[in-house]
């Protein structure tokens, strides 16, 4: 296991900004904030989709939003990013990590993110700051990358270093419940001929959190990022590069409301104040995660190049919880509840690869660009861990805790069962270009998973058809499939304990259109899919003992619609609607009801308009309409709108120096709504809160 500590961080930053600065290249030219990253041309390095392509040679619908949309906004989150996209939906938060819904479909921490174009295994909050822009992809992503949920995924593209000039920015962030954050970040050749790059980025935050505990503390969180990223050219044609990032998070848990059925109403009620903690101040999780990689970068010749990079990843991470699952044995009369103690400690490692053969060639006068590879995971999770009941209730009138028992140690437990898996895939896709006005996109993938007690192999194939009416516009349709495979029955008091599982399967078809007007300043598109999965597992609890199998499935209809780009010299939108018939299909206890949290009609949109060159005001606003909380759909939450301001503002100090100041208040109106959550619990979206940063940078 490779492990360095803060120090040692610092020191290598330290060590990139000295040589660095001895090169340093001035541009004379302060960059001005936008408000959204999409472009024509979405750049094959990092990218979901292995190539260079257009929006409008693209056969299904990705969302780009990019590091100027992320300071605008002051993102502190994944979610904070993704809230701009009405196809994403939040998931449960209580572990001081995010999860969420694409197109109604869980973005499973294990198989739904991507990293710069590799697997990335996303079972922490990701680190922002390190990131140059976030790739939605929707539609399945199974052809290039093997197991996925059929609704899409997301792509984290890192920073790099820049190869033109030297750049230096140290920045601190101030607001409101006790957030801070300072940020260094420095770039730039490390040699005259800047053949050798390199970037160093460092960060330090805290927050105390809004919600209280009954002690009256807060659900306090710290964490530390740090990444080396070097990059260097061999020759004129090949680029190597190499990255280190480590991420320290410490926080609290925070369950969030508890809804259940009042027995003498016989409805579903939430329980708990807005304010209120139900989770014991001891309740915490720490997590560490450690990244190392590299990639290879080569041009062939002027039509063929190849890709190839390795990334091991080690996430080490202990969850103490004085409440697991849902809350036990409440009793509404007297206002009290039972907690139940587990001591969790979960180790992680991830090794991945991948090696692609991408070319462009001729034949018969019809233009093919493909692109050959393949990929390959080992995955393995080992741990340890101990659960106890915990004498006495609590009250949630009263303040008065329950101390940790002593005896609740993971050290004090057992063994968890090991899970190992190993992923290879060979794809091959082809991009073929009929006319001006017909392009076809074929592909197929021969995948292979092998665990401990099974093998199983898919065939993955997918169509695309894309149409363009003008230069400026395209009509595309794609069918695809996508597999998520899934573990033996480990429930030892389930029927079919120990059963093998087979892969859920999903099918995905998808059809839309897509434009770029005002001289490519605006670019609008529209989608329309059916998404259906089949042999779903589920667990039918009626009985005396659970029974699991795969006799469940769901379908989800929706359309979608983006408008995104300049409507003048100085106003700039962002804007996504999604309206979703997500629906369990087959179930014995819920078939016909909606799928948990995915709102039937969402939406968001962002403005940003230019006071000066120097000044930029920004309005922002969601919609998330109702939704059900669990699967029985008994659970109603009501639907919301959130607003959110910005302002920015640069002073230019000469030789290219410049201070940028930047405030923003986050739901303006301090709407009370309820994000996602488990079955039984529900989280509270964060009250109105004020950020104010001071950067400086050249």
């Amino acid at each position: 296991m490779f492990k360095l500590s803060t120090t040692s961080i610092a020191v290598m930053a330290a060590m990139t900004i000295i040589p660095a600065q001895a090169h340093e290249k001035g541009s004379g030219e302060i960059e001005r904030i936008s408000v959204t990253g999409t472009k024509s041309v979405i750049s094959s390095h990092g990218s979901a989709m292995k190539m260079e392509t257009s929006q409008l040679d693209t056969a299904g619908t990705v969302a780009v939003y990019d590091s100027s949309l992320m300071e605008a906004q002051k993102a502190q989150t994944l979610g904070d990013v993704l809230k701009n996209d009405a196809s994403v939906s939040a998931g449960n938060t209580r572990r001081n990590r995010e999860r969420f819904y694409m197109r109604g479909f869980v973005l499973e921490p294990d198989q739904s993110y991507l990293r710069d174009g590799q697997f990335h295994l996303s079972r922490y909050s990701q680190p922002i700051e390190l990131y140059e822009r976030i790739e939605v992809l929707k539609g399945t992503g199974a052809l290039l990358y093997g197991k996925s949920t059929p609704a899409g995924l997301i792509n984290l593209v890192t920073k790099k270093a820049d190869k033109d000039e030297f750049k230096f920015s140290i920045q601190h962030e101030f607001g409101s419940f006790g957030h801070s954050k300072s940020t260094l970040d420095v770039a730039g050749a490390l040699n005259e001929s800047g053949t050798i790059r390199a970037r160093s980025i460092l960060s330090k935050s805290h927050k105390d959190g809004w919600r209280e505990y009954k002690d009256g503390s807060k659900a306090e969180s710290e964490r530390f990022v740090g990444a080396l990223m070097l990059e260097g050219d061999i020759s004129d044609d090949t680029t190597i590069t190499f990255n280190y990032d480590k991420t320290d998070d410490d926080g609290k848990l925070d369950m969030g409301a508890l809804h259940l059925k009042n027995k003498k109403t016989g409805e579903h009620e939430l329980i708990g104040k807005r304010g209120y903690i139900w989770d014991m101040p001891w309740a915490k999780r720490k997590s560490d995660v450690e990244n190392i990689g590299f990639t290879v970068n080569s041009n062939l010749s002027d039509d063929w190049s190849f890709n190839t990079g390795v990334n091991k990843q080690i996430h080490e991470r202990r969850t103490l919880e004085s409440m697991y699952g849902k809350v036990q044995g409440v009793d509404l009369e007297k206002k009290q509840y039972s907690l139940r103690g587990r001591d969790t400690f979960e180790k992680f490692a991830v090794l991945t690869g991948y090696f692609d053969l991408k070319g462009e060639f001729d034949t018969g006068g019809i233009n093919h660009r493909m692109v050959i590879g393949t990929n390959f995971i080992d995955y393995s999770r080992t741990g340890k861990q101990m659960s106890m009941k915990i004498k006495n209730k609590v009250s949630w009138d009263a303040p008065a805790i329950i101390n940790r028992p002593d005896e609740l140690d993971y050290r004090n437990g057992k063994d968890m069962a090991k899970l190992a898996r190993k992923s290879y895939g060979v794809y091959v896709q082809d991009q073929i270009e009929l006319n001006d006005q017909w392009h076809v996109i074929a592909g197929v993938r021969l995948d292979r998973e092998e665990t401990d007690t099974s093998t199983q192999n898919n065939i993955l194939p997918k169509l695309g058809v894309i149409y363009h009416p003008t230069d400026n516009t395209s009509i595309y349709t794609t069918y695809s499939e996508s597999f998520e495979p899934k573990d033996p029955i480990m429930n030892s008091d389930d029927v079919n304990y120990g059963k093998s599982l087979d892969a859920e399967r999903g099918e995905s078809f998808e059809i839309g259109a897509k434009g770029e007007f005002l001289d490519g300043a605006l670019y609008l598109s529209t989608a329309l899919f059916n998404i259906e999965q089949n042999n779903k597992v589920i667990t039918d609890k009626t009985g005396k003992h659970p029974e699991t199998t795969q006799a469940g499935s769901v379908r989800h209809r929706g359309i979608e619609f983006s408008a995104e780009g300049q409507l003048t010299n100085d106003l700039s939108l962002l804007t996504s609607m999604m309206y979703i018939d997500a629906k369990i299909i087959k179930d014995p206890r819920f078939e016909g009801n909606l799928s948990r949290d995915v709102p039937k009609f969402s939406a968001s949109t962002w403005l940003s308009y230019s006071l000066t060159d120097d000044t930029k005001l920004s309005a922002g606003a969601v919609y998330v309409g109702e939704r059900y909380g669990d699967p029985a759909n008994e659970f109603l939450k009501d639907g919301y709108v959130k607003v959110d301001l910005g302002l920015s503002h640069t002073v230019n100090l000469g030789s290219d120096h410049a201070a940028i100041v930047r405030f923003t208040v986050d739901n303006l109106f301090d709407a009370d709504y309820l994000k996602g959550g488990c079955t039984n619990n529900a989280n509270f979206g964060d009250g109105r809160a004020f950020k104010a940063s001071l950067e400086y940078k050249f």
